[in-house]
């Protein structure tokens, strides 16, 4: 009875498999080797000998291949059929193409191991339906990942002649991939490349200026502060010292004292000093009396125990004239952000940030995905940032950045753990005679002769999110809920709480999380989620389930969107800022 079973549904797949297998009728989008192999297969359900298998490929014969088998009826066998169908159906120009192909094929950046090894073998086979294993590696070594090479072709080497097959070579490459992701993934979560968190952003507030006859009524009052003169400055930043690469070929600019328009409009040139500080109406100070300087506040936590050298500096994206400064000097109207702008790259709208503590442009390989480019160099490096934190280079990509039209090129670093999308570095700010006017809120771009040939507004930032992953693979019952380990891709070094935001790409699989406020230990935390199928799921390692946004300790400032500008909202906006700030620093000096 087990046995007719068997037969029967044997059958019924045979011929299901049958009727659904598509004619050939000889045309060049169809393929013969596919067509036969698609035939030997469905014969094998049913252990078809050869005469059946012969009356399977007639029955499925149309058009054009049809009226060749009937000028050729005395093929009565089926390997002769099958080798007069290759041969005829097979032509020198389509092996030529596919053997172009072969040579040709590289593994693509986010293209996985077993995705790449179908398609090389699957050419191979169209190739040479007979090929030997040893050619099919050689094939699988030319294209693979630089990454992945070498150490697959040692680990292949050290295989007996007859273990060294197609399938040792996939098993070997998908472990190498494997570790070499848990490396980076490892290296990620540790020591993670914030832009301009890691490159010492400034965090110097708007000075309030005040004079002694003056009242406040808000309840918080700033400490009185020497009121200084303060002219622009236009200059592009110089290469910050604790970047990745060394000093760019930068030009010294002359430093002159010298007045200049409040507005830069496109027929001046702008020329290139420093601040100059004055203090009308200083009287000599007594010798028994303190120091001025002892009774100014430090510019960064506005405590008036120490001077503003002995606070910390930081310095890269907004910068302030403090410690070790760039050439671009201003004070904040607002708590400080990143300076993102608008643009093209290539031919893509997006946004990106120019930092002045970077020497070198960086874009995420992310972002590179989904753009249009060519010409990718594989070229592995690690950079270090000015805190020592690591970003992962893999290679390197010319881009077209283009600014109301105008066009401009740079050759970016690729990298894997980058924070945000794009990072314009000093290479570019250089190159293109780039001007920051931090009071304007505005970029300019100049010409050899010193010309404005176009300028750009900053842009308010979008929310900076962290991604969420999945600590191990897990497996859901169905209409079940599970409290599961999640990590963040983030250096928190102390408990802190966390927003995390899921990820809508689970909602299509009817996988639920939820909006939480999280508690964070040592990047780790735990977080409920929903399976509501009729059947188990699985997910699997890494899996990003959401975002998390936070506060951060060590830079005192939020990894939130810009706060609103508003008069009556910026000063409790500080008034927030300063007492979270002392509160952290109370214990210590700045």
């Amino acid at each position: 009875m087990r046995n007719s079973t068997q037969d029967s549904a044997m059958m019924i797949c045979y011929r299901e498999s049958l009727s659904n297998l598509e004619k050939f009728h000889g045309g060049e989008e169809q393929k013969i080797l596919k067509f036969i192999s698609n035939i030997e297969r469905i014969g094998k359900m049913i252990s078809a000998p050869d005469e059946i298998l012969l009356c399977m490929c007639t029955a499925k014969l149309d058009g054009e291949a049809k009226r060749w088998y009937d000028d050729n009826m005395s093929l009565t066998h089926w390997e002769t059929l099958k080798s007069s169908l290759l041969e005829r159906y097979t032509t020198s120009d389509s092996s030529s193409k596919i053997f172009e192909q072969l040579k040709e094929r590289q593994q693509k950046l986010d293209e996985t191991i077993t995705s790449y090894y179908d398609a090389v073998i699957k050419l191979c086979r169209e190739y040479d339906s007979a090929m030997s294993q040893k050619m099919m590696i050689s094939w699988l070594q030319n294209g693979i990942k630089d990454s992945l090479k070498t150490h697959i072709k040692r680990q292949m080497q050290l295989l007996p002649e007859s273990a060294r097959t197609a399938q040792a070579f996939l098993k070997i490459a998908k472990d190498e991939q494997e570790l070499q992701e848990e490396n980076s993934t490892e290296q990620e979560s540790t020591q993670p490349y914030l832009p301009f968190i890691a490159n010492k952003v400034s965090t110097t507030s708007k000075k309030i200026q005040s004079n002694s006859d003056e009242t406040t009524t808000s309840q918080y009052s700033p400490p009185r502060q020497t009121t200084y003169e303060h002219t622009k400055q236009y200059s592009p930043s110089p290469i910050n010292h604790n970047s990745s690469r060394s000093k760019s070929d930068g030009r010294d600019f002359c430093s002159q004292q010298r007045s200049i328009p409040r507005r830069l409009e496109p027929h001046h040139t702008v020329t290139y000093y420093t601040r100059r500080e004055q203090q009308p109406n200083r009287q000599p100070s007594h010798p028994s009396t303190q120091p001025d300087s002892q009774h100014r506040p430090c510019s960064i936590c506005q405590r008036i125990n120490h001077r503003t050298n002995a606070s910390e500096t930081r310095d890269g994206g907004h910068s302030s004239n403090k410690q070790n400064p760039s050439r671009i000097n201003y004070t904040s109207s607002t708590l400080p952000t990143p300076i993102y702008i608008n643009f093209q790259v290539n031919n893509k709208q997006h946004e990106a940030i120019i930092d002045t503590g970077s020497a070198v442009t960086i874009i995420n390989h992310k972002l590179l995905k989904k753009i249009y480019h060519k010409n990718f160099i594989y070229k592995s490096k690690l950079h270090k940032s000015a805190n020592c934190s690591s970003s992962n280079i893999i290679g390197e990509i010319e881009l077209e950045i283009k600014i109301q039209g105008h066009k401009t090129y740079i050759l970016a670093d690729v990298a894997t753990n980058l924070i945000t999308d794009l990072l314009l570095g000093n290479d570019w700010i250089y190159a293109n005679n780039i001007i920051i006017d931090s009071p304007q809120r505005h970029i300019f771009l100049m010409n050899e002769n010193r010309k404005v040939i176009l300028s750009t507004p900053f842009i308010k930032p979008k929310q900076l999110r962290l991604p969420v992953l999945l600590t191990e693979e897990i497996t859901l019952p169905s209409k079940s809920e599970k409290c599961i380990n999640i990590k963040i891709l983030s250096s928190m070094n102390k408990t802190s709480e966390a927003l995390f935001e899921p990820t809508t790409n689970l909602h299509s699989k009817a996988i639920f999380l939820i909006n939480a406020l999280i508690k964070v230990e040592g990047n780790r935390s735990r977080i409920m989620i929903i399976n509501a199928n009729d059947r188990q799921k699985t997910l699997s390692k890494n899996t990003i389930l959401g975002h998390i946004s936070y506060r951060s300790e060590t830079n005192n400032y939020l990894i939130l969107p810009e706060v609103s500008q508003v008069n009556n909202k910026r000063l409790m906006s500080t008034e927030i800022f300063f007492r979270k700030r002392d509160s952290h620093l109370r214990d210590r000096s700045c």
